[in-house]
């Protein structure tokens, strides 16, 4: 079945619509697949749909046109970028987790980036339904990857790291490259570089250290929140002692707060000074000043209180205390 050509090549490589070059073979047209030569075929009517056409006994069934709706998309995504010297791109919040469970981070906020003349680009194949152009900025370079099916594309880790990701959906291209309506040069050159909806990032040199930012951040206001949190608990206990009576202790004298074990006071420090509490041990030595015998007892069998006990060595009575 003969492909329906949107577009062609003029002599001098640049892009030629049907309704911008002369009918049939004058239009000095070539094929943007195999290069052969085309001739363009209008229609007044919107039956058909104007197209351009392999000229007669330029293909062959051994050698025929793998020209199709894909190629000819790509291909004119690849003319308006190589055309073109800027494109804009969404604002892109990235997340440190790959579940999406930490808060966003915003990485980039919308912006027109300016891209060198050249541009790297992969020439498509008929099985494939991705195709790469890499732009040129003075930050970073950018590689689009244009996709006509966003839903079931898959990342590639593969890509340098150096370079910023974005995916482009063309399938949307695919009404007017299809489509009866001629001219849709400028819609699609629009689309293509100022429409965000189509355009979705998936990595961005810089979003790593965005990533570093954020945590940092959130560290830091933590921080602050706990010690705020702490001031306002000082602060209430502080108001709460003031209002409250004051309250005696004993040990630590008049007190504001309870909670607060302050240093005792100085009259009680001088009745404990007075009155220092002797030693208590559970098992007591003694020594016979006799027959120097030593021996031990319980504090139950000998308590504090007794003041002389027999040597069991000698029997003398042996002062103690």
């Amino acid at each position: 079945m003969e492909v329906l050509i949107p577009f062609a090549k003029d002599k001098n490589g640049s892009l030629a619509f049907v309704d911008e070059v002369e009918s049939g073979l004058e239009c000095n047209c070539f094929c943007i697949s195999c290069d052969m030569p085309l001739s363009a075929h209008k229609y007044k009517t919107n039956i058909r749909r104007d197209h351009f056409k392999h000229a007669p006994k330029v293909n062959s069934k051994d050698k025929p046109c793998e020209i199709s709706y894909k190629r000819a998309i790509f291909w004119l995504c690849r003319n308006i970028l190589a055309t073109n010297s800027s494109i804009r791109l969404p604002r892109y919040i990235g997340y440190p987790s790959r579940d999406k469970s930490d808060e966003g981070v915003l990485v980039t906020d919308e912006k027109v980036y300016e891209y060198q003349s050249k541009v790297t680009l992969n020439p498509a194949i008929e099985s494939a339904q991705n195709e790469i152009a890499i732009l040129h900025t003075n930050d970073f370079d950018i590689t689009l990857i244009l996709t006509l099916e966003i839903s079931t594309y898959q990342f590639s880790p593969t890509y340098n790291q150096k370079s910023a990701i974005v995916v482009v959906d063309v399938e949307d291209f695919r009404k007017y490259v299809e489509g009866k309506v001629n001219g849709y040069r400028d819609q699609v050159e629009s689309e293509l570089l100022e429409k965000l909806g189509i355009k979705y990032w998936h990595y961005h040199p810089k979003q790593e250290q965005r990533f570093t930012e954020f945590y940092r951040s959130r560290s830091q206001k933590i921080l602050f929140a706990k010690k705020e949190q702490a001031q306002r608990q000082r602060e209430e206990q502080n108001q709460l002692a003031e209002e409250s009576e004051l309250l005696y202790n004993p040990v630590y004298g008049f007190q504001h707060n309870p909670q607060y074990k302050s240093k005792p006071t100085r009259a009680f420090r001088e009745i404990i000074d007075l009155n220092p509490a002797p030693k208590q041990y559970e098992t007591r030595w003694f020594r016979c000043g006799y027959c120097t015998n030593m021996w031990q007892r319980s504090s139950t069998d000998v308590p504090y209180s007794v003041t002389e006990t027999p040597c069991p060595s000698c029997n003398h009575l042996i002062r103690i205390g």
